[in-house]
């Protein structure tokens, strides 16, 4: 079954849908190496709750700016349950990925969610991937398994390895839908339904695990909530801007920020492979970008 398609007229700025999505994927990359530390002081299901909170928290003035419940209201409560439930599996999994393994792997291990998200945007969509985007997908996906090959075949990976892709997958699917949801629903509503959602996730958990934050981290907690609040602001109108193929591959950037920051407080650095692996991986959405400015100067627009 696929996704029904608005039947509102959309027009693409590529260009501008890329900048906002390198903006976004570096506050939300700083927002992955606080969760990394976190991960180390708390209980996911407690981190969850509580990021989920203080966000909602940090979104009720514009709430009450845009005109209340009013703003919040949906013909499709459905599908924000099922996108804030795919957020929640990606968090769980993620989360989990970074007690087990080195930020920067994670995060070059999760750089397939650019490349779900293409291949999810055809079939939910109906996105139209052209035969060089698809050529591009390709080498995403080598440029991956060069990332993630020696480690996995000498068994170092296991686990941490699986939940990480598992991340990209969910992670993947919950942005396709922002896509899908974007003709009808406004960037508040998106936040507010998929952190409530995430937040009631996260209380249920708190029924299987103690509370064990301790009262320092509330300020970590409150800074992570402004990251991921402002990132996903920019990343959402990235895909208002743009089609996913075209903003996708710009999330693989992360790659840089998250050595640079695994380097400064972990003392981690990325082995040979992950940088052999980015470059089929950026280089795959460089040229999905001079395509798009290509077919753009040539149809005149």
């Amino acid at each position: 079954m696929t996704l029904p398609i608005a039947s509102s007229v959309r027009i693409d700025h590529p260009l501008q849908g890329i900048a906002w999505m390198v903006a976004g994927v570096f506050l939300l990359s700083v927002m992955d190496a606080l969760s990394k530390h976190a991960v180390s002081q708390m209980s996911i299901p407690v981190l969850i709750a509580a990021r989920s909170v203080v966000v909602l928290v940090l979104l009720l003035p514009w709430v009450l700016r845009s005109g209340g419940w009013s703003a919040l209201r949906t013909r499709r409560p459905g599908a924000h349950l099922l996108r804030g439930l795919l957020s929640v599996c990606s968090m769980l999994a993620f989360f989990e990925s970074l007690r087990l393994l080195p930020l920067a792997t994670v995060i070059a291990i999760c750089f397939a969610a650019p490349l779900f998200m293409t291949l999810l945007s055809v079939p939910l969509i109906k996105e139209r991937v052209g035969a060089h985007r698809w050529g591009a997908l390709l080498a995403g996906f080598v440029g991956v398994s060069l990332i993630i090959g020696p480690q996995a075949m000498d068994g170092e990976l296991g686990l941490g390895a699986g939940l990480a892709l598992v991340a990209a997958f969910f992670y993947a699917a919950s942005m396709t839908c922002v896509r899908w949801l974007s003709p009808t629903e406004s960037d508040l509503s998106m936040l507010v339904w998929q952190n409530l959602t995430m937040g009631l996730a996260g209380t249920v958990g708190l029924l299987f695990v103690p509370w064990d934050m301790a009262p320092g981290m509330w300020p970590i907690i409150a800074l992570m909530a402004i990251l991921v609040l402002l990132g996903q602001r920019c990343t959402f109108r990235a895909f208002r801007l743009a089609p996913v193929g075209v903003v996708a591959p710009y999330h693989y950037s992360e790659l840089l920020w998250s050595a640079l920051f695994g380097w400064l407080f972990w003392q981690e650095w990325p082995g040979a492979n992950v940088w052999w692996g980015a470059l089929f991986v950026v280089g795959a959405g460089l040229y999905t970008l001079w395509r798009e400015r290509a077919r753009t100067v040539f149809s005149g627009s």
